[in-house]
C-alpha cells in the first residue's frame, strides 16, 4: 500500500509527497513507528515525519510530528554494526540537520533503498545551487 496517498492529503496545494516510507525511530532503550514523508514544494525538499496510528491509507491516520529540511545543514549516514553487515538486515540511518540526529531504521526492502536515493537526490541538488 503507497502510504504517500495519506500524507498528500494533509499537504498544501503547492507541495507533493514524492514518496513515503514506514520506519522505526530509535530511542535509548525504545523504537516508536513513524512514516516518513519526502515532500518537494518549490524547488525545496523537506522530510516529513508523522506518527500515526495503523497503516496509513487517509489524512485522518497521520499527525505531523516535525519537518526536517534538506539543506546544506542536513545529513543522512548509514549506521551499521559489524553484525549488521553479514546478514540481510534493515537499514539503520541517522539524519541530523545543524545539532539535531535522529536515528532511525528502515525496513529491508527496495522501498527503502528508492527512499534513499530520492533523499540523497534532493540533497544534491541543494548542494548543486550552491
Amino acid at each position: 500500500m503507497d502510504q504517500s496517498v495519506a500524507i498528500q492529503e494533509t499537504l498544501e496545494r503547492e507541495e507533493n509527497c514524492i514518496m513515503a516510507v514506514q520506519c522505526d525511530v530509535l530511542f535509548d532503550d525504545t523504537t516508536e513507528s513513524r512514516l516518513l514523508g519526502l515532500v518537494e514544494s518549490a524547488n525545496e525538499h523537506r522530510i516529513f515525519i508523522y506518527t500515526h496510528r495503523r497503516m496509513a491509507i487517509t489524512a485522518d491516520d497521520v499527525l505531523l510530528e516535525a519537518i526536517i529540511p534538506i539543506s546544506v545543514d542536513f545529513a543522512v549516514v548509514t549506521v551499521s554494526s559489524p553484525e549488521e553487515l553479514v546478514v540481510v538486515a534493515d537499514t539503520r540511518v541517522r539524519i541530523s540537520y545543524k545539532d539535531e540526529e535522529l536515528d532511525l531504521k528502515l525496513p529491508f526492502g527496495s522501498n527503502s533503498r528508492l527512499f534513499l536515493s530520492e533523499v540523497n537526490k534532493a540533497w544534491t541538488q541543494v548542494l548543486d545551487y550552491q
